[in-house]
């Protein structure tokens, strides 16, 4: 249709425009004024009793080429850059009868435009596949497959899928995609559907011959925003077009939050993601890069490997262990695996074992710096570091800094060959010792008692901790028993009960080979039940 408006256009304006030089010739006047546009008008104006009807040929003539120039433009928009797609080029010879003939029938057909048109401003991808009304419940691009799909069971109902000759992501900025019948090796489109009754879906490859202009724009990290429009050359005139938001993983989500009981490699990476951004400041992490995750559905137990690089210069390697619970995935306690590749700037991590080197029998000692006091929204500086925690409800605790969390500061300590992470109130804090021997007082923390400041790091084995008498607690009499102590966020530990003051709890859990000890104060014990030993 666009050919013949073209062919029509020059036709009439050339008619019109030599009956205007026809008359002007007659009357004496140059008939070359009106090869150039506008020029004539004067003339036209001037005789118009005479040449009106020329005068509207040609301006009809101008109209039918506009009209037919924008509409081969709407079906092919690379045209503007490659004038010579508007004669054919690039499309192959097709012999009359032929299967691909009859199916490209509908792609160039002016009934798949207007179909394409009217669902433009469709806020929604709907259209038809093989005969059946398709609305999009899902859209994924996930390693250069796009696809779309209605119905939320494992296999869809309905599923276009097409496989991008080049990766789009990462994105990050807008991009299109355009395919025309006559362009050769286009992605390869495959419709899939379920006939009723059948649980299995009959697919059609299609591998050319189709029209496509895909746009997408990045929405934000596991999210794109776009357009499409596809005419398809099957026999059973199948096209999409409208607006969808598709994903770059295949995560679930139900109401709105992602489904943690999903089995799929992509649930536990945004796991990792979500739980390592809790374990580090806002900011603080420069680069996290998810090395490999593997999951194990018959174990219901799960793995991954990340590589963390601070802004501190730090980079270290995580193997982090996940398993399967009835509320779906979650992280094992406990179980993280540290591997320091880069100490960063300050270096603390490498000067924890320093003291160890120096001989006990050397007389001279380490100057300490002078101590600092600092508030406790302050301490995230010291993220990294190896430091000394300083309590006023137990004793001493070594850990590493790892920021804050809900207003408490979170440590990481070594337990035989893994880490366990805890939190430090900061009414318990009285404050820190750094590995270099410097005292930080925490200004709003607990407070401290009076005592002289060391001026000397003093060797490891000669700290002695005495134990502070306190008022007697209602279960002294499980001192040196098997108990089990719940507290009030539901987490349940079991182990020997070696101290009960009237301010603290003292529990003795089996790690390993050796013993961890855990901290309650009274207020914090939801309950507490002796048990046998196993």
């Amino acid at each position: 249709m666009a050919g013949a408006m073209l062919l029509v256009g020059v036709t009439i304006l050339v008619l019109g425009t030599m009956a205007l030089m026809r008359d002007a010739a007659g009357r004496g006047h140059s008939p070359l004024v009106f090869l150039l546009p506008l020029v004539g008008l004067p003339y036209v104006q001037e005789n118009w009793q005479d040449v009106w009807w020329a005068a509207l040929l040609r301006v009809f003539g101008v109209a039918l080429l506009l009209l037919g120039a924008g509409l081969v433009v709407a079906r092919d928009p690379l045209v503007l850059e490659q004038p010579a797609r508007l004669f054919g080029a690039g499309s192959d010879v097709v012999l009359a009868g032929s299967q691909r003939a009859e199916l490209n029938t509908f792609v160039g057909s002016e009934e798949a435009i207007l179909l394409a048109i009217r669902n433009d401003a469709n806020p929604h991808l709907t259209g038809r596949i093989n005969g059946r009304d398709f609305h999009y419940q899902r859209v994924e691009l996930v390693d250069g497959v796009f696809s779309a799909q209605q119905g939320d069971g494992f296999i869809p109902e309905l599923e276009v899928r097409i496989l991008l000759t080049e990766n789009p992501l990462p994105l990050r900025e807008r991009k299109s995609i355009y395919v025309r019948p006559g362009d050769e090796h286009p992605p390869e489109v495959h419709l899939s559907w379920r006939n009723p009754g059948q649980d299995l879906p009959e697919t059609q490859i299609i591998t050319g011959g189709y029209r496509m202009e895909l746009h997408l724009a990045p929405l934000d990290r596991y999210q794109l925003s776009g357009f499409m429009q596809l005419v398809l050359p099957d026999t059973q005139h199948s096209f999409l077009s409208g607006e969808f938001i598709a994903s770059t993983n295949r995560l679930r989500y139900v109401n709105g939050n992602v489904d943690l009981s999903f089995d799929h490699p992509d649930t536990l990476n945004y796991l990792v993601d979500q739980y390592l951004a809790g374990q580090f400041p806002n900011g603080m992490i420069r680069q996290l890069d998810i090395l490999d995750t593997t999951l194990r559905r018959r174990e219901g137990s799960g793995t991954s490997r990340v590589r963390i690089a601070l802004t501190n210069g730090r980079v270290e390697e995580r193997v982090l262990q996940m398993e399967r619970t009835d509320v779906g995935w979650v992280m094992r306690p406990g179980s993280a695996t540290v591997t320091v590749l880069e100490a960063g700037e300050q270096g603390e991590m490498r000067l924890a074992t320093a003291p160890r080197t120096v001989p006990a029998r050397q007389d001279s000692v380490t100057e300490v710096p002078a101590s600092v006091t600092v508030p406790f929204a302050e301490l995230v500086r010291f993220s990294g570091q190896q430091v000394t925690v300083l309590r006023a409800s137990g004793e001493p605790q070594h850990g590493i800094v790892r920021g804050m969390q809900r207003g408490r500061l979170v440590l990481e300590t070594t337990v035989g060959s893994g880490t366990l992470e805890y939190f430090v109130e900061q009414a318990d804090l009285v404050g820190l010792r750094l590995a270099s021997g410097q005292q930080v007082t925490v200004v709003d923390g607990a407070p401290a008692d009076p005592a002289p400041t060391p001026a000397a790091v003093p060797a490891p084995e000669t700290v002695e901790t005495t134990p502070v008498e306190g008022e007697p607690s209602p279960h002294a009499g499980l001192v040196g028993r098997m108990v089990r102590i719940t507290g009030h966020d539901g987490r349940s530990r079991t182990g020997v009960l070696s101290a009960a003051t009237a301010t603290q709890l003292t529990l003795e859990v089996p790690v390993g080979s050796g013993t961890l000890e855990y901290y309650y104060r009274p207020e914090e014990v939801d309950a507490l039940e002796q048990v046998a030993r196993q």
